[in-house]
């Protein structure tokens, strides 16, 4: 990509700084030399050093791995707190009630489209012998996305139940004050 003028994402960014940005997105616990190769540098010590200090402030999670080395594992709850924030900061009440609204409705459609009650309902379905194989794939297509959906509103409730509290934490600022929590 950088032979048609595009930067590498690592243009700007020092070796820590890389480092950082992976290790903070990491889906599954790493290795130093996954993240070291991974952030394009070429010391492992630098890598060890920042994650080190990741872990020191919460970023991650020092792990031992199968193979007895210590591997570096994201801190699901610190994100899903971040989560929790940026949907506060970011949006008002009522837009995170019409987002309730929006995925309850998809979910509605799916409950009447296939006649169920619940995404474990539709599951149980995927071994009837009248389905053919695209109308599995389908069905398995909904079940994913049924749960991103069910885990989004999990988030967007978590967030309209902290939203006054969140805001007070900030005096001077009304809750409904569009200024985000974390000026």
């Amino acid at each position: 990509m950088t032979d048609h003028g595009l930067g590498s994402w690592t243009d700007d960014l020092s070796a820590r700084e890389r480092v950082r940005k992976i290790a903070t997105t990491l889906t599954e616990p790493r290795s130093v030399e996954w993240v070291r190769e991974q952030s394009q540098i070429s010391s492992w010590q630098t890598a060890k050093e920042e994650l080190e200090m990741l872990v020191e402030f919460g970023q991650v999670h020092a792990v031992e791995g199968d193979d007895g080395n210590t591997k570096y594992a994201p801190n699901y709850q610190l994100r899903y707190f971040n989560e929790v924030t940026e949907l506060i900061n970011d949006h008002s009440r009522a837009e995170l009630r019409e987002e309730i609204a929006a995925i309850q409705t998809e979910i509605d459609e799916w409950k009447r489209e296939f006649g169920v009650e619940s995404r474990d309902e539709l599951e149980s379905t995927l071994t009837h012998d009248e389905l053919d194989s695209a109308a599995i794939r389908n069905r398995n297509r909904v079940l994913r996305e049924w749960e991103r959906y069910e885990d989004n509103k999990r988030l967007l409730k978590h967030a309209l139940e902290l939203y006054d509290d969140a805001r007070e934490l900030y005096p001077g600022h009304s809750s409904n004050s569009s200024i985000p929590l974390s000026q």
